[in-house]
């Protein structure tokens, strides 16, 4: 993934970069290969650590896990926002892109079904932000919360459940109300298309430390 990273970031001026979706496709791929790599790379050291350890734990790659675990969420997220946001800068760039020949989906098709392919994007950026909150975690903490008698001890269980939920919801919502106000104008409305872009960044950050 590493090397792969870094060829697609060679290419990417020259030759991706010009390419209707396969420009978005990079960026967003190249984004949402950090945390796999990571977590790969964090499962490579936890088994050939300690004997103890690689005693305690399967010595094949946990594909199954991995798409079971908060990682697979976190992938999708990025992967989805950041195709959502470079498909926006597009929108933004639109005619500096058509006098230079770059055919980005707005130059190619329009900026009304870019900023419709872009919608959609965070829509899915949103779902799977607090996919893992409203799967996992929601059903849990209400029956805990039926289940206990002390208050307190209800919130310290379902607290940290609770502030991941909470963060992923206004970070996905953020991102995807901005999207959407663009999406209204039909991406007419640069000037906003900028805004979200700039704004957006701060539903990303939210995201990011919902799986904290």
């Amino acid at each position: 993934m590493v090397i792969g990273g870094a060829i697609i970031t060679y290419l990417y001026t020259n030759e991706l970069k010009p390419k209707t979706w396969i420009k978005n496709i990079s960026c967003a791929a190249l984004v949402a290969m950090s945390p796999i790599t990571s977590g790969l790379a964090a499962w490579k050291v936890l088994r050939d650590s300690t004997a103890a350890t690689a005693a305690k734990v399967s010595t094949s790659v946990p594909y199954a896990l991995i798409f079971q675990s908060p990682l697979s969420y976190l992938v999708l997220s990025l992967f989805a926002g950041i195709m959502c946001r470079e498909i926006l800068m597009d929108i933004t760039d639109c005619e500096g892109d058509a006098k230079a020949g770059i055919q980005t989906l707005p130059v190619k098709y329009g900026k009304e079904m870019a900023s419709t392919v872009a919608m959609g994007w965070s829509i899915v950026a949103c779902i799977s932000a607090c996919g893992e909150s409203l799967v996992k975690w929601v059903p849990i903490g209400i029956s805990r919360l039926m289940s206990m008698s002390s208050g307190a001890d209800a919130m310290s269980v379902t607290f940290p459940a609770a502030r991941k939920l909470v963060l992923s919801t206004l970070g996905g919502g953020l991102f995807a109300q901005k999207t959407f106000q663009v999406w209204r104008t039909k991406g007419g409305d640069v000037v906003l298309a900028e805004k979200a872009v700039r704004d957006g960044l701060l539903g990303v950050l939210l995201v990011l430390a919902s799986f904290m």
